[in-house]
């Protein structure tokens, strides 16, 4: 069990956010193969984006 809470968030990286408001939007669009395509480019950019953060987490399973 965790002795310190998480923040809510990585909100020293504004780009994170912005991706994952892309991802909930595309996520209520119909499942295509050009929408998995989509959503394979948002993870690396949330990824990239990510690894410039050492405190950076995720909730999302």
């Amino acid at each position: 069990m965790p002795t310190q809470t998480r923040p809510p968030g990585c909100p020293c990286y504004p780009a994170l956010n912005d991706v994952n408001d892309e991802i909930r939007r595309l996520m209520d669009e119909p499942a295509t193969r050009e929408r998995a395509a989509r959503y394979q480019e948002l993870l690396k950019r949330w990824t990239s984006a990510c690894s410039r953060n050492e405190t950076c987490w995720t909730t999302a399973a």
